[in-house]
């Protein structure tokens, strides 16, 4: 199971089709000008009707604000379309909970594009792209919102699901777009139960750039002969490139009483490609067998570079790769790798480091959310921009302050998506010192409640907290690394003594040197 199991093909019956494409290649607009759920002429469902009767590219520019609420499924876009809304904050479109299917469907030859709307409560129960399912040909995503749709099936002997937010056969590329809070969740089937891609699933090449895709979930549960769950928020069955992205709090999750149960690449998996100058963060790997690689899996070989790799969540390494022989990560150079997992040596690769990030994604400017530099990070001025001018938000980048020293061979970027300003004082001149915390004093950890001292259940529960507010925890059970951790934390240990330590990251990033600690012993039932 180290490489991704390929899906069927998402086939079209062309024949559904109650408009045939009429003989003519102009291209031709079709305005929307109603938020109505109608075919009346300037609605979007009749626009897309109208678009699918003529031959060739068309685009369908959206005039109004405000949401169109779907009780029924939209044409199938036969033909390129690009279709243009006024904002992702000023028009949605949205399934209503009448019945299940997906918000928009594509299988046009060629290129299309949709920009500027949001996407919501797409659901599909065949399995392929909840939001958004494009099957055939390029498709382009740009200031785009896919949130809050599901991809799901269950029962029979494979069960397959691709796509909660987007799934995409031919070519996908994200701009400055939001995948958030989608769901893919397979379960039951009696041979294999697999979940791709909770955010995303592509399966052709697939760009990312300047986008944030958060909060997804990539779920299989079943006691056949395999359940795996593959790409918490993206799953790239291809090349991939991630540039300027930020990829955070994702999950893949595999459970059941399959001999085989496997979780991987809970912010991402990749088949090969590059990531560039991207953040992954506090994503998380969680199964009743293998987990692998909480924020970054690579089933082949993946280029890496100018990126952060922060606080994998709930046990499982940062990066886990499983191609025999490959070379899964390649350091391009100018990455943090936070737990020293991903096996980066280049010199200017900074290792077991804390990041120093921000554990909140939120909107610190720009377009997408992002997790901020703390002030002090150790990321800030270490890395290198590799041509590039500008961070996520489309801030300045490098912003170098003056007495942090770079890392040779780099130009002052800092490791990330995130580039921290240097503030201007006066006239707007730079100030000549950089941005530090005026708080260096560590936060004190205290655990709250735990197992009893000896017991007989294996199953372990600690609450703690932080003398400090917006404090984020690391845990390490027994011999294990420190990893980032939720509170509470749970664990299933083997009989046996157990040793849980706990440590609080204050939100400038200062460590507390005197971890709490908690040790207990686990009696066998027949001892």
């Amino acid at each position: 199971m180290g490489r991704l199991v390929r899906p069927l093909l998402f086939l079209v019956a062309v024949s559904a089709l109650t408009l045939l494409p009429a003989a003519s290649a102009s291209a031709l607009s079709y305005p929307v000008t109603s938020t109505a759920d109608s075919e009346t002429k300037g609605t979007l469902r009749a626009s897309i009707k109208e678009a699918n009767a003529h031959t060739g590219a068309d685009s369908i520019p959206i005039e109004v604000t405000g949401t169109i609420n779907l009780e029924s499924p939209l044409q199938i876009i036969f033909d390129p379309i690009s279709i243009v809304g006024p904002g992702a904050d000023l028009l949605e479109v949205h399934r209503a909970d009448s019945t299940a299917f997906p918000v928009f469907a594509v299988s046009a030859t060629g290129s299309s594009a949709l920009s500027g709307l949001t996407v919501s409560n797409g659901r599909d129960l065949f399995g392929r792209g909840g939001g958004i399912r494009n099957s055939e040909g390029s498709l382009t995503l740009t200031g785009l919102v896919v949130k809050d749709s599901e991809a799901a099936a269950e029962t029979g002997t494979n069960v397959f699901v691709e796509g909660g937010g987007i799934f995409s056969e031919g070519p996908l590329t994200l701009r400055e777009t939001i995948v958030a809070g989608n769901v893919a969740r397979a379960s039951e089937g009696s041979a294999l139960t697999a979940a791709f891609g909770g955010g995303v699933a592509a399966l052709s090449s697939l760009t990312v750039e300047a986008s944030t895709i958060s909060g997804n979930i990539t779920e299989a549960s079943g006691d056949g002969t395999v359940t795996t769950a593959q790409g918490g928020g993206v799953l790239a069955g291809s090349t991939a490139t991630v540039s300027r992205s930020t990829i955070s709090g994702n999950a893949v999750v595999a459970e059941g009483a399959a001999p085989q149960v496997r979780a991987q690449g809970g912010g991402i998996q990749t088949y090969e490609g590059t990531l560039a100058t991207s953040t992954l963060a506090r994503n998380s790997a969680t199964s009743a067998g293998l987990g692998l690689g909480a924020n970054l899996y690579s089933a082949l070989s993946t280029t890496v570079r100018g990126t952060l790799l922060a606080e994998p969540l709930d046990g499982a390494d940062s990066c886990g790769g499983g191609a025999p022989g490959s070379e899964d990560f390649v350091s391009g150079g100018f990455n943090l790798d936070e737990d020293g997992s991903c096996g980066f040596e280049q010199s200017s690769d900074l290792v077991e480091v804390i990041a120093g990030l921000d554990p909140v994604l939120k909107d610190n400017g720009g377009l997408t959310p992002t997790h901020a530099l703390l002030p002090g990070s150790i990321a800030i001025d270490r890395g290198n921009s590799f041509g590039g001018d500008v961070d996520q938000r489309g801030f300045p980048r490098p912003s170098d302050f003056p007495d942090v020293s770079n890392k040779e061979g780099g130009d002052g970027s800092d490791v990330g998506a995130f580039e921290l300003q240097v503030p201007p004082v006066g006239n707007g001149s730079a100030v000549v010192v950089s941005e530090r915390p005026t708080d260096r004093s560590a936060p004190q950890t205290r655990i709250v409640s735990g197992p009893p001292r000896v017991t007989f259940k294996t199953k372990a529960k600690f609450r703690f907290a932080s003398t400090e507010a917006q404090s984020h925890f690391q845990c390490k059970l027994d011999r294990k690394k420190w990893k980032g951790c939720s509170n509470p934390f749970q664990r299933t240990v083997k009989p046996g003594r157990h040793l849980f330590k706990v440590r609080a990251i204050d939100r400038f990033g200062n460590v507390d040197p005197t971890p709490a600690r908690f040790g207990w012993r686990v009696k066998p039932i027949n001892g």
